[in-house]
């Protein structure tokens, strides 16, 4: 008994126990807020594999982490974990910008207090999953400024249409049939789905050990599948819209039918990593 209590003494005086601590802490606040604030499942499920990218990152490199800081990023770093976690307490319903930037500041006063300003680049990777995860907005208005994805998606959504042997035609961003007509606004275009299944490839390019050439198809195929899953999911809207049924036009138009599109292609895209991951495991049996 006295050895087992010494041992759980001697725990509970290294630092690496508290900072795992204060770890999980910050984690489950975030997903609390990430629920509370955004109430979106897909939200809440890719912070959540954003994170478990992060954990497996630092727990590979365990113990080749130097967890040596100085008093000042120490101070500093308690300051800031300290004003996030205040500031999480009071949030107002408007404040959800917080809650993404929530992670990397409390990410980076723990890696302060964890390894000081020297030791920053121990988790550049982690740090840019991290940016992903927040810059999501920026993303969306630099691809759509070099690409127009609504267009792109209207002359898809038409060609697949007429594949089918539907009578359409197309005028710029409008899909039209003889009995009702849908306009591709930005918003239905396939960016989202595009943008998140990027930054799961980009996740797992930094997670797992893959190839060159792998690591420039995987960002190919996200924004491949993203999009034609997309294109499917407004040619079923054309369709229902032609058949007047505004029922139907609701539910796959709105949050419910885009998260079951957005869940097919999360799952196409895995599908496709895994592969990766045999191909790779075979290759090194041989």
């Amino acid at each position: 008994m006295k050895a087992s209590g010494l041992d759980i003494v001697k725990k509970l005086n290294k630092s690496n126990f508290w900072l795992s601590a204060i770890a999980i802490d910050l984690l489950l606040i975030q997903i609390y807020l990430t629920w509370k604030f955004i109430g979106s499942s897909d939200t809440l499920s890719i912070k959540v594999l954003f994170w478990a990218a992060i954990l497996n990152l630092i727990w590979k490199k365990r113990y080749t982490l130097n967890l040596e800081s100085d008093i000042v990023s120490s101070v500093f770093g308690f300051l800031l974990i300290s004003f996030v976690l205040v500031k999480s307490s009071s949030l107002f319903w408007f404040e959800t910008y917080f809650v993404k930037i929530y992670a990397l500041f409390s990410c980076f006063g723990l890696a302060l207090m964890a390894s000081g300003i020297k030791g920053l680049k121990q988790y550049t990777k982690e740090f840019i999953i991290l940016l992903l995860l927040i810059s999501e907005g920026l993303l969306i208005s630099l691809i759509s400024s070099k690409v127009d994805f609504s267009l792109l998606a209207a002359k898809f959504s038409s060609f697949v249409l007429w594949y089918l042997g539907f009578a359409v035609s197309r005028q710029g961003v409008n899909v039209i049939l003889p009995t009702g007509a849908i306009e591709i606004y930005p918003a239905c275009s396939g960016l989202n789905a595009i943008l998140l299944l990027l930054q799961l490839a980009l996740i797992f390019i930094l997670v797992f050990p893959i190839n060159t050439f792998q690591k420039i198809f995987l960002p190919i195929i996200a924004v491949f599948l993203a999009f034609i899953i997309n294109v499917f999911r407004l040619v079923l809207i054309t369709l229902l819209v032609a058949a007047s049924n505004h029922e139907g036009f609701e539910y796959w138009h709105g949050q419910p039918g885009t998260q079951i599109f957005s869940t097919i292609s999360i799952f196409a895209f895995g599908f496709v990593c895994h592969l990766i991951l045999q191909k790779n495991q075979q290759v090194c049996r041989n």
